[in-house]
């Protein structure tokens, strides 16, 4: 039984899974003039694995609400773990690919100033 908040937060997933959807669909563009800006330039994939572990988490949080509302039956408890698992993955993807853009970044920074 999920509580009125888990409910009112998950349904924030109906708003959030367009947009990531549309993100993805239209090339993930890194955002300009930001304190970012670099990082995403350095990571080429660094946007559309963040917007694909969005919609895995936009995922599992509607198929809670399903299951909560009882479109989904509770009787299949395997869905989370479904939706869980690719999240776990794309979640140190994603970390790595931050890792890699910050190091790739501060070199660049490194060799400008002893250049």
């Amino acid at each position: 039984m999920l509580s009125n908040f888990e409910v009112a937060l998950y349904s924030f997933s109906f708003v959030l899974l367009p947009l990531a959807l549309y993100s993805l669909a239209t090339g993930s563009a890194p955002p300009e003039n930001s304190r970012l800006t670099a990082y995403y330039h350095a990571e080429k994939y660094l946007g559309p694995t963040g917007n694909v572990m969005l919609v895995a988490l936009c995922g599992a949080n509607l198929a809670k609400l399903g299951m909560h509302f009882g479109f989904i039956p509770h009787a299949s408890p395997d869905l989370d773990g479904l939706i869980a698992t690719p999240f776990m993955v794309l979640m140190v993807a994603y970390l790595v690919l931050w890792i890699r853009a910050i190091r790739k970044v501060r070199r660049l920074e490194h060799d400008d100033t002893h250049a």
